[in-house]
């Protein structure tokens, strides 16, 4: 991604990132967490009574209003989410928290419920939401699949070849078309798309190419068309639930795994895998989304804030992404694992490969939706 636009990202949440922040509770320190909701509330009934409050930016004084907790969903592990965060989305979370919890004046305070305690699969992740579960959560792009082919665009192997591309996508009216289908099909709302970069294969030997992966068991993301793409490759896909992958390769279930580098050093996969291979096979976002009961109880007022605080909150996560990448790939190295620079050539092998999966998503999304995302990537490319 080109620095200029780093920085025009960064400095649209500067101001925001320089407030005071307030405590943002998880689910391991549930004491702590008691505490620190129970001063914010205190801290937000103090200034309700005093009439007073802030305004925000927006003009509208958040402390007003019905006090709510917001709990959180998620297989991020409790390492991801304790101090400032260690992955996009960790970070990504931390900032929402913090920041709703000040600006609202301890109005709202929230607790995150790490590593599948409250859900595992994608059918608990929505079924949860359905029935009011939790507030909001968190699941992978790919892993709207069992319930929607709304995301479908977003996990074509090898249609994103950079930032630039999947950015210009998600910032283009395409993506309100598969939030709005995403929510018609599951009734959950989706607020924001947090970037977590390009997905890299791990494994315990080298893979240079498709035919180095024969017979290797791998875990991948539970979508038809990642899962597909896999087996073109030649490997012999085993689905796992991401909170469950560090131990199926501890107990070698699987060989191998992919996923992008914070995932692979927030929950120390590199710990059990010898190689990352940079394939950047796929542009991965996760999706954070709001239970249909919860989102039911706000006013309007509530529901515009929450929604603008996710859409900066997405901005400062794509300000951090690609300098976080290169140091999680530099943090695997100092624990031990290789890091391999495909070849172009080498690439090009596995793209090709890809390529033979494409008609598949075509099928999902329908040859008008599917070639108006094809046509507007490929003239955007030829525009660069």
């Amino acid at each position: 991604m080109k620095k200029v636009m780093k920085k025009v990202i960064a400095a649209m949440v500067s101001t925001a990132v320089l407030l005071p922040l307030a405590a943002c509770g998880n689910s391991d320190t549930d004491s702590a967490a008691a505490t620190t909701a129970a001063a914010a509330t205190t801290a937000g009934d103090s200034k309700a009574s005093e009439g007073g409050g802030s305004v925000g930016a927006d003009g509208v004084d958040h402390t007003q209003g019905e006090p709510f907790k917001i709990r959180f969903a998620t297989n991020a592990s409790a390492g991801d989410v304790a101090g400032d965060g260690i992955s996009q989305t960790g970070k990504g979370m931390i900032y929402f928290c913090k920041q709703i919890e000040e600006r609202s004046g301890g109005r709202i305070t929230t607790q995150i419920f790490t590593d599948g305690q409250l859900a595992s699969s994608t059918q608990e992740y929505i079924g949860g939401a359905q029935n009011g579960a939790y507030e909001i959560f968190m699941l992978n792009c790919g892993s709207w699949a069992d319930y929607t082919p709304a995301y479908a665009g977003l996990n074509i192997p090898y249609l994103y070849m950079d930032y630039d591309d999947a950015y210009a996508v998600l910032d283009s009216g395409l993506r309100q078309e598969w939030d709005q289908r995403a929510q018609a099909d599951t009734q959950c709302i989706p607020l924001a798309h947090l970037d977590i970069g390009f997905r890299q294969l791990t494994a315990n030997k080298e893979i240079h190419s498709p035919a180095d992966l024969k017979g290797v068991k791998i875990r991948t993301m539970v979508d038809p068309i990642q899962m597909n793409c896999w087996e073109a490759f030649g490997a012999s896909v085993t689905p796992v639930p991401y909170a469950e992958l560090y131990t199926a390769l501890q107990q070698k279930l699987v060989d191998a795994q992919e996923n992008p580098p914070s995932n692979i050093v927030s929950s120390k996969i590199y710990e059990m895998q010898s190689y990352c291979m940079k394939t950047n096979h796929n542009f991965t976002t996760t999706i954070m989304a709001a239970s249909p009961v919860f989102w039911s109880t706000l006013s309007e007022e509530d529901k515009v804030f929450i929604q603008d605080l996710w859409k900066e909150t997405e901005m400062y996560v794509r300000s951090l992404t690609e300098d976080l990448s290169d140091g999680f790939f530099d943090e695997m190295q100092s624990k031990g694992t290789t890091v391999i620079e495909l070849t172009t050539d080498e690439l090009k092998v596995f793209q090709d490969v890809a390529k033979s999966v494409w008609p598949q998503v075509e099928e999902q999304m329908g040859s008008e939706a599917y070639n108006k995302l094809v046509d507007f990537v490929l003239d955007y490319q030829a525009k660069k």
